[in-house]
This record gives structure tokens, C-alpha cells and sequence, in this order.
């Protein structure tokens, strides 16, 4: 019944998290991608808050202060100081227009609801709200990382990915096993932190990371 009565708002913060997804499709400027970045991580953390209060699993507060710090707090440091050390300034670039990138978007989340519309079916509960958002979210992480040129947006793309999985775990289970979120969120700091280390290196020995102009690279 508890939850009952914060159903609304927990709705409301899981379409305002896709709605964060977008705006990181749309941005065009690293500064406004990873403010995007922080905004969904605190979105996450708000709706981790919320679930505990609703239900009383008091492991929510505590994933909602691990998400509080790795992706509204290290995971953007970690962005912004690899923007920094590359000094890119320039509009992001990618393989496919504006427009198509977002009529992609935007199929992948009818996709995902067409989906899980079809194994879960119709309702209200919170996995008929979470499951086909996070869905979309690791589809649209994914293709970022294809899309985009720039391998500070692959990161961007794996961090929108494991954002995803974190809402498909709360919202079908009404919060993961601790130890299942301490290892997730250890996998994607890591990975992050190895990636922000790579591109910094990648700029360094050729002067570039734009991924369109080291595919010539290949033998």
C-alpha cells in the first residue's frame, strides 16, 4: 500500500531518466553530455531514495549513496579531466545526422517496450515502468558507443549501459543483493578509469581521438 502512494513519483523520475538518456544524444558539447551524465545519476539516486522509502528496504539508501558518488561524483571527474587533458573543444561528431540518430533513439525504446509489453504485459506496477526504460537505456548506451566518434563517448555509452542494468535490478526486483550492486558499480568505475586512461593516451601518440581518422590506422 506504501508503495501505492509513491507509485506517481517513482514514475515520474524513471521518464525523467530517459528523458536525461536524450538529452546526452542531443548535446552537442562534452560539458553539456556529462552535466546530462550527472543529472541521470542523481535522477537514480533520487529514485533508489524514493523505492527505500516506499518499501523499507533500507540497502535502497545505501545504493542510492553509492550511485550519489561513482555516477554524480567520480565517474563525471573522471570525464571532465580526460576532456581536459585532450583539450577538446569542438561540437561531437558522429556517423549518422541528428535526425536519424534520434529517430534511432527513439525506435529503440518502442522496441523495448514493444518487448516487454509482450513478455511482462499490460499493468502499472514498477516493473511495467522500469523494465522497458532501462531496456531502452542499455540499447541507447550501446548505440552511442557505435554511433559516436569519440572515445570519451564510448565511456559515455558504457555508463548509460550500466545505468540501465542498475534500473532493470531495482525495478524487477525492488533492489539488487548488496554485494551484486558493490560489484557492479567496482566493474564500471574500473572500466571507466582504464578507458579515461586509454584516451589519454590515445591523444598523445596521435595527436587525435577522433576514432574516423584512426581507422586508417588498419593495415
Amino acid at each position: 500500500m506504501r508503495m501505492q502512494n509513491y507509485q506517481g513519483l517513482v514514475n515520474f523520475l524513471i521518464t525523467l531518466i530517459l528523458a536525461a538518456t536524450f538529452i546526452i544524444i542531443m548535446a552537442r558539447r562534452f560539458n553539456s553530455i556529462i552535466m546530462a551524465v550527472i543529472i541521470q545519476g542523481l535522477l537514480l539516486a533520487a529514485l533508489s531514495t524514493a523505492l527505500g522509502w516506499a518499501t523499507g528496504i533500507h540497502e535502497m539508501y545505501i545504493a542510492a549513496l553509492l550511485t550519489l558518488t561513482v555516477k554524480a561524483g567520480i565517474i563525471p571527474i573522471v570525464l571532465i579531466n580526460a576532456v581536459n587533458k585532450v583539450a577538446i573543444n569542438r561540437e561531437i561528431e558522429s556517423f549518422l545526422s541528428m535526425k536519424m540518430t534520434l529517430l534511432i533513439a527513439a525506435c529503440l525504446v518502442f522496441i523495448s517496450y514493444l518487448a516487454t509489453g509482450q513478455v511482462i504485459g499490460k499493468g502499472s506496477g514498477l516493473i511495467n515502468e522500469a523494465l522497458p526504460v532501462a531496456i531502452s537505456l542499455i540499447l541507447i548506451g550501446l548505440f552511442l558507443m557505435i554511433n559516436l566518434k569519440f572515445p570519451i563517448m564510448q565511456i559515455v555509452g558504457l555508463v548509460v549501459m550500466e545505468n540501465g542494468i542498475f534500473l532493470a535490478g531495482i525495478g524487477t526486483t525492488i533492489g539488487m543483493p548488496l554485494v551484486i550492486e558493490l560489484g557492479i558499480f567496482m566493474d564500471i568505475l574500473v572500466g571507466v578509469l582504464i578507458m579515461g586512461v586509454l584516451v589519454f593516451r590515445i591523444n598523445r601518440s596521435f595527436n587525435t581521438i577522433d576514432t574516423k581518422n584512426l581507422r586508417n590506422l588498419r593495415g
